[in-house]
């Protein structure tokens, strides 16, 4: 049975081109290839889940799964943004991340993404660091933010 629409699902390869059709707008000149996804997919110690609004992929994160989780990314469709789908899949990532057995989450931020920012401390996290021009290609600051885990 598919996953009830608006609610997290695992992503697959066949979401790679939606994802890359998001990933500029999203994230510009920082955007992730085609190879990075399917690499990414392909590690045993990665989660990537998906949100479908009208049959479409509208959002997705992925998680790195250690002691020291990492949230690798988090993407909502401009269109869709401001509804709660990053929150909801921010929760599951999360969720996973705890049954995985991780103690801790980290993750980097632009130090100007003040909404983003503001969607990670809601669930917790707080910033611990600052990492110069972490986004070279913009040359753009990072924030690193950590949540400890129940």
């Amino acid at each position: 049975m598919p996953p009830t629409e608006g609610q997290p699902r695992d992503i697959t390869p066949a979401d790679i081109p939606r994802i890359l059709e998001l990933e500029p707008v999203l994230f510009g000149a920082e955007s992730w290839n085609r190879g990075m996804y399917r690499e990414e997919f392909s590690l045993p110690d990665r989660a990537y889940r998906g949100i479908d609004a009208g049959g479409r992929l509208v959002a997705y994160g992925g998680v790195l799964l250690a002691e020291t989780a990492q949230v690798l990314t988090i993407g909502v469709d401009p269109d869709h943004q401001r509804r709660g789908l990053g929150s909801l899949l921010l929760a599951d990532l999360l969720a996973i991340a705890v049954a995985a057995g991780a103690g801790e989450v980290v993750l980097e931020v632009r130090a100007t993404d003040r909404g983003a920012q503001r969607l990670y401390e809601r669930h917790g996290f707080v910033a611990i660091a600052r990492r110069r021009n972490y986004y070279q290609l913009i040359g753009e600051d990072a924030l690193v933010m950590r949540l400890t885990l129940p």
